[in-house]
């Protein structure tokens, strides 16, 4: 256990690629639906679309692509995709359950940031059980800019009522590390199987690089530093 992360009184997880082994759901979702449209997707549209929430997807999609539908309708039908996997097979990743307890039980705060829809967030943390851990939710859509800026984790950090410089963030996208360090906060960086390049970088750059939340166990530093 590196002590770096005893002395944080809050934790905030992204929840895909993160908490979540869903980011296979995201990467071929878009794809997957201008397929069943009949339409070819650009070589990089997940590229495109990493740093975009849901609504800002479904926006550049009907643009590029000439689709003849309200973004709502296109959100709607891309939500029923991901809701049947979350609700049903989507697995957390190895060992995150025992670490959201574990920081719990150390008397931690704990809130989720992601760009995910409400309804999948929220059945993949209660079919898991840990949705009871989480004091706040907050989603992309809920403010107005991207991870790459300090917005969410600022209003994280409001709804836990702790200050900023208190919380430490688990992420998996080297895009966010702008918006934590503009947030004043710690950086835990969480691997993931469809890491790119970047990961390298992104690990070195955090103040601590993770490739299993098995790492972090135990967590006496917390309970040790009160």
């Amino acid at each position: 256990m590196d002590p770096i992360l005893s002395g944080y009184r809050a934790a905030i997880f992204d929840l895909d690629g993160t908490l979540a082994d869903s980011m296979h759901v995201w990467k071929t979702i878009c794809r997957d639906w201008l397929a069943g449209r009949g339409i070819r997707a650009e070589e990089h549209l997940e590229q495109e679309l990493a740093k975009m929430s849901v609504a800002q997807s479904a926006d550049y999609v009907i643009r590029s692509y000439g689709i003849a539908l309200e973004p709502s309708a296109v959100q709607a039908q891309w939500q029923d995709m991901v809701l049947c996997q979350y609700a049903n097979t989507v697995s957390l990743k190895e060992g995150a359950a025992e670490l959201v307890r574990a920081l719990d039980a150390a008397g931690m705060r704990l809130a989720v940031a992601t760009s995910c829809f409400p309804a999948a967030c929220e059945a993949i943390l209660g079919r898991h059980g840990i949705r009871s851990y989480f004091s706040a939710i907050l989603y992309s859509h809920e403010v107005s800019r991207d991870k790459s800026f300090p917005d969410i984790y600022l209003a994280c950090a409001r709804r836990l009522k702790t200050e900023p410089a208190s919380c430490v963030v688990f992420e998996d996208i080297p895009f966010s590390l702008s918006g934590v360090r503009a947030a004043g906060m710690g950086l835990v960086a969480v691997y993931d199987r469809h890491s790119g390049a970047e990961w390298k970088q992104f690990g070195e750059a955090a103040d601590l690089a993770i490739r299993s939340f098995r790492e972090l166990l135990p967590w006496p530093p917390l309970l040790a530093s009160g």
